[in-house]
């Protein structure tokens, strides 16, 4: 390897670019003791193919690979990647723009953290300065570069293996250096080394690699999600909601199945699943925890973020993906949701109720308090099922709690408010996930209706404590509007004459303090 040697590597089709993109590299001024050497590379099956091909030519220790379009207009250019180079020997690649995280999409682009700078003509029509954010010090660590132009001082192999057309390389190859223990970097530019002079962006292809790209990085580059359902004697429901889980565009998930029935029929379907992916964990528990099956799946869990999924509902192919990018980009969001559709036994749409309506047209923010203020006076669950949401686990010990407060049948109305005293709520306005309303389904059971009308009262004053209102008149409000829920849950009872398991007693005493508050 020769250390005064810098290498400048294109794969080129034209000729007229590449004859340019020459002129201002011999333009360069270049090191005392230091030589230069071109190599190029007419007839790549790939860049990653002509890159491992030009690198096994050379023996320079610095190599620079750029496209054919690429120019560099900093003429002290090679002084400058030297003295940080060899000021930084963990240092092995830089790219004059990328991110600091890669997103769950793996589009670094859109990142939310981005740093560097070029003049380039591809992204918004017209040659402007693409600027993001200020590099300080000689350059930003980052997870993912651009490769208009790409600089090293070690050589690793690129990934022909899995990249065979022009995309994603670059990424890979930067995860690549950090997978070997070195850093990738954004250089501190005070003005934009370089052109990049490449006209409207060509993505044909660009799919296929993402996906493999995602594929072959995503357990290493992004968080784990555990997507956790709790099961129980719907084994037809359960496959239909467990593929939709394994069929995330996601990649780094943990399936946990927590199984409830009182038979092995849900057993039997998940049993092929389990020899196939090896991400799925199921449990038969030997007894009915009710209750406290939802905790033992929390506790099983493995993931930075939860979302459950009810073993009758379903999730859209990109729910996960869209999510996490949510919660990655903003720390200070604790809870996500997205609009949901109703859907029949058959799957069939079915249109919306007042708590299941698109809140929003657009994807929004809100402070998580004036959230849950919101769903509060109108005494609906806006947030949605457990399947419609995610959070980060550290933010709750304990699913379905609030205040400290235990909650059966409203334990997802009962984490969303634990969730929103801590942060902002992310509404998603694309429907995500399908709830799937039949017979057979918890809410219409009578012996949780009447629970109910118990939690809600209790949530209500709990929040009072809390400060989720900002009135007196608005919790007045919100007691009214329970009151006319209960009573609906009442006549539902009276109609089927099941007057004898509506716990009198404790009901009656529930409907005389919402009196006495609302009109104290």
């Amino acid at each position: 390897m020769s250390n005064n040697k810098i290498c400048f590597i294109t794969c080129f089709n034209d000729e007229v670019l590449y004859e340019e993109s020459v002129r201002y590299i011999r333009s360069l001024y270049i090191p005392e003791g230091y030589e230069l050497e071109l190599i190029a590379i007419r007839d790549a099956k790939s860049l990653t193919e002509g890159y491992n091909r030009a690198m096994k030519q050379s023996d320079a220790k610095f190599k620079i690979y750029l496209h054919q379009d690429t120019f560099i207009v900093n003429k002290h250019f090679l002084y400058d990647i030297l003295n940080i180079f060899i000021s930084h020997s963990q240092l092995g690649m830089m790219g004059v723009i990328g991110a600091k995280k890669i997103p769950p999409s793996g589009v670094w682009w859109k990142a939310s953290e981005r740093y560097g700078k070029v003049y380039d003509n591809g992204r918004e029509g017209g040659m402007k300065l693409f600027q993001t954010s200020e590099v300080q010090g000689d350059y930003e660590s980052v997870e993912a570069v651009d490769g208009l132009i790409l600089m090293t001082q070690y050589d690793l192999p690129w990934r022909e293996d899995l990249f065979k057309g022009w995309h994603m390389y670059d990424i890979s190859q930067a995860i690549e250096f950090k997978k070997a223990g070195y850093e990738v970097g954004v250089p501190n530019q005070k003005e934009s080394w370089c052109i990049h002079d490449c006209g409207p962006l060509e993505l044909n292809g660009y799919e296929e690699y993402r996906l493999i790209f995602l594929k072959e990085y995503g357990s290493i580059i992004l968080p784990k999600v555990s997507i956790l359902i709790p099961a129980y004697n719907r084994p037809y429901y359960l496959e239909l909601a467990l593929r939709s889980a394994i069929y995330q565009s996601y990649p780094n998930i943990e399936i946990i199945i927590c199984d409830d029935s009182t038979n092995n029929e849900v057993e039997r379907v998940v049993e092929p699943y389990l020899k196939e992916y090896s991400h799925i964990k199921y449990y038969k528990n030997p007894v009915n925890l009710a209750l406290q099956n939802w905790y033992k799946l929390f506790d099983l869990a493995e993931g930075k973020y939860i979302n459950y999924l009810m073993d009758d509902d379903l999730f859209k192919f990109n729910k996960i993906e869209k999510m996490v990018s949510f919660l990655e980009c903003d720390p200070d969001i604790s809870l996500v949701t997205s609009f949901r559709e109703r859907i029949d036994e058959n799957g069939e749409r079915l249109p919306s109720t007042s708590s299941t309506r698109r809140l929003f047209d657009s994807d929004v923010c809100i402070d998580g308090r004036e959230f849950g203020s919101l769903m509060l006076k109108q005494t609906e669950n806006l947030i949605g099922e457990p399947t419609t949401a995610m959070f980060r686990k550290e933010d709750i010990n304990k699913f379905g709690h609030f205040n400290e407060n235990e909650y059966c049948v409203l334990n997802d109305l009962a984490t969303w408010l634990s969730l929103m005293k801590k942060g902002k709520v992310a509404y998603i306005s694309e429907a995500l996930s399908y709830f799937r309303i039949h017979s057979g389904q918890n809410q219409r059971n009578t012996k949780y209706m009447v629970l109910s009308i118990e939690e809600w009262l209790k949530l209500l004053t709990s929040a009072l404590e809390d400060e989720f209102f900002s009135s007196k008149v608005d919790y007045k409000k919100s007691l009214i509007r329970y009151l006319q829920n209960s009573l609906s849950i009442i006549e539902i009872y009276v109609q089927n004459e099941l007057t004898d398991v509506l716990e009198y007693n404790k009901t009656k005493e529930k409907i005389e303090f919402t009196l006495n508050e609302i009109i104290s």
